[in-house]
């Protein structure tokens, strides 16, 4: 799909709705909100949408539109950002494709999938780090007078986090990424507030989940993995982006590759993985139910009766499908 396209179908629609997918990370959030302070700008009503709320890291943003049940209206537009199938907004849509099916849709994505959902026109680029980077570059070169140092903060909030602090741009990505860094911060993105809200805003709840994960973690190799519960993040009264922050501390030990973060959740084990640079995430990731990228990804397998053996089955798999990457 190309810009002049994207660009009608969102000039041209005056009811329009916006989603993020569930387990909403910070990528969908400033894609979303990002298009939304531009198409309010052209006059345009806009609502949006995820079937989960972003935690509290993001209350300095004004995102308190942000709705977690969807109303059914008969919007011009749909608008996916960050995600390309149903199932990752499967509160909204599950007995309910038909509509989605009927609606004209965009989607804004950095994903490969082989599906193309019908009446909708992507514009995606597998290349880019992130949506909201795609969504930056083409304002930049289109309609550069609708960023303004509000938009530029989101976006830099992007950039500073969806890049895992910048661990996970190299090479062509990391020029690509230093470029609109400079870009924004040429539009008075306010790097410091995002420093001090993100960066600088841990709670004392937040350390004592952390010294739990630390405290269970084991290695096999240059693995290193560890598990929480949902009833531990119920506890302290934590959003569950929370137990990132141990995961990247785990990440930075030195003689480690990979480091796997794991939940039990209803009938399946949710993982979260991070890679340095001699694993690929997505390669491992995509022979189990998953969502990905080269350095982060996550993905679920089922249950059974025990939990402990499914795990150390996981991580062998994992090891095999490392050993085959290797060859």
């Amino acid at each position: 799909m190309q810009w002049e396209e994207l660009k009608i179908k969102l000039e041209q629609a005056q009811d329009i709705a916006i989603f993020g997918h569930q387990s909403i990370d910070w990528d969908a959030i400033w894609s979303m909100f990002w298009l939304w302070l531009q198409l309010e700008k052209l006059w345009k009503n806009i609502s949006y949408f995820t079937p989960d709320a972003p935690n509290d890291t993001f209350s300095y943003l004004p995102i308190q539109n942000l709705q977690t049940e969807f109303d059914y209206w008969n919007y011009n537009l749909l608008v996916f950002t960050d995600f390309s199938t149903y199932d990752m907004i499967r509160k909204f849509t599950f007995w309910s494709e038909e509509y989605f099916d009927w609606h004209q849709k965009v989607i804004i994505d950095h994903h490969i999938f082989a599906r193309t959902l019908p009446n909708s026109v992507e514009f995606r680029d597998d290349t880019s780090i992130s949506a909201a980077q795609l969504v930056f570059e083409l304002t930049q070169q289109r309609r550069p007078e609708l960023i303004d140092s509000q938009i530029a903060t989101f976006i830099l909030t992007w950039i500073m986090t969806d890049s895992g602090n910048f661990r996970f741009d190299e090479w062509e990505e990391s020029i690509r990424v230093s470029r609109n860094n400079l870009k924004l911060l040429e539009k008075w993105a306010k790097k410091k507030l995002i420093i001090d809200n993100v960066f600088r805003s841990k709670s004392y709840e937040d350390l004592e989940f952390m010294q739990i994960i630390l405290g269970r973690m084991q290695r096999i190799d240059d693995i290193i993995y560890s598990r929480y519960s949902q009833a531990e993040l119920e506890k302290f009264w934590l959003h569950p982006d929370s137990a990132d922050y141990a995961l990247y501390l785990i990440w930075d030990i030195k003689e480690q590759e990979l480091v796997i973060l794991w939940k039990e959740k209803d009938d399946h084990i949710k993982f979260s993985l991070r890679a340095k640079w001699k694993y690929n995430c997505r390669d491992i990731a995509k022979h189990f139910k998953w969502w990905w990228h080269a350095n982060a990804a996550w993905c679920s397998i089922e249950k059974s009766w025990n939990l402990e053996k499914d795990v150390l089955n996981f991580v062998n798999q994992v090891k095999g499908i490392i050993n085959q990457q290797l060859k």
